[in-house]
């Protein structure tokens, strides 16, 4: 059985509740890619679940493995992949439940899409869940048409600054 590292959540808390340790390393099912994480984005929902402050994770769900954006390469195709292929750089905002603060992930192909050659893995990681958020608060939810405005607070920040390209 192959091993990984990965930064686990043991219990609820600070900082010192995540542990480098040694856990079993994911095989792709039918339809699922592993990727070998390069960079794993840090964001506010993650130390909102690590604090215990994010109602959807209970305890009894511990220990798992945080970090919901990652960039990485494609190390295997599970069976009925199409698309992807070994060596493809991807990047993914991950489901709950798959971590990306691991060496590996296995995960849906279908969360996965072609990393833009433009953007090294670290840049690329830091896009899915901020672009996502902006792009569904603007256009899923506020139902933004082309030529309308719309004002946005808090520009500089992640979600902000891709809702003003958007």
């Amino acid at each position: 059985m192959a091993t990984m590292k990965a930064v686990c959540l043991e219990r609820f808390g600070g900082p010192e509740t995540l542990e480098l340790k040694e856990i079993t390393r994911p095989e792709p099912g039918p339809g699922e890619l592993l990727i070998k994480v390069r960079s794993a984005s840090v964001n506010p929902v993650d130390y909102k679940m690590r604090s215990g402050k994010y109602p959807p994770m209970k305890a009894d769900e511990l220990p798992t493995v945080l970090g919901r954006d990652i960039s990485g390469t494609v190390v295997s195709c599970g069976a009925g992949v199409t698309g992807f292929k070994r060596g493809d750089e991807v990047f993914a905002m991950l489901d709950g439940a798959h971590g990306g603060y691991a060496e590996y992930v296995a995960l849906p192909a279908t969360l996965c899409a072609p990393k833009p050659e433009s953007l090294d893995h670290t840049a690329a990681a830091a896009v899915p869940l901020a672009a996502l958020t902006a792009w569904q608060g603007l256009f899923d939810h506020g139902d933004l048409l082309p030529g309308e405005r719309v004002l946005i607070h808090g520009g500089a920040g992640g979600v902000g600054h891709f809702a003003i390209q958007f």
